[in-house]
């Protein structure tokens, strides 16, 4: 009688551990999405701007910036121990964009024309 609650204890147990996924849970980059930035003291004065990282299937980083001038393509998007670098050029002027992400917080400039302009911003979050 014991050997056989035994031999149905493994076979429980056996069962149940199976039925579990073998897949480990995809992790979730935290610098993909949707960024929403405040750039100020540029010519035409503080600028609102979504900045948008996505991951593509090589394992590198691309992105957009949408404000009011329109949508511009980021080029070179590098993301090293949570610095963003990334170039990009808008009204055939050359920019920069560097910054840092604290969690949910970025905090970065936008260099160009001789001027760095302050580019702080946060993640926007889905709910």
């Amino acid at each position: 009688m014991k050997k056989t609650h035994l031999v149905l204890s493994f076979i429980a147990l056996f069962i149940i551990s199976s039925c579990g996924t073998s897949k480990s849970a995809a992790k979730v980059d935290p610098y993909v999405g949707d960024w929403s930035l405040l750039i100020e003291g540029t010519p035409q004065g503080d600028v609102s701007a979504v900045m948008n990282i996505l991951k593509n299937e090589a394992g590198e980083y691309t992105g957009t910036v949408n404000s009011d001038i329109g949508l511009i393509d980021l080029n070179n998007v590098k993301i090293v121990e949570s610095r963003l670098s990334a170039t990009f050029v808008t009204q055939d002027m050359d920019f920069d964009l560097t910054g840092t992400f604290e969690d949910v917080l970025f905090k970065g400039y936008v260099s160009g024309m001789g001027a760095d302009f302050k580019a702080d911003g946060k993640k926007v979050i889905s709910q």
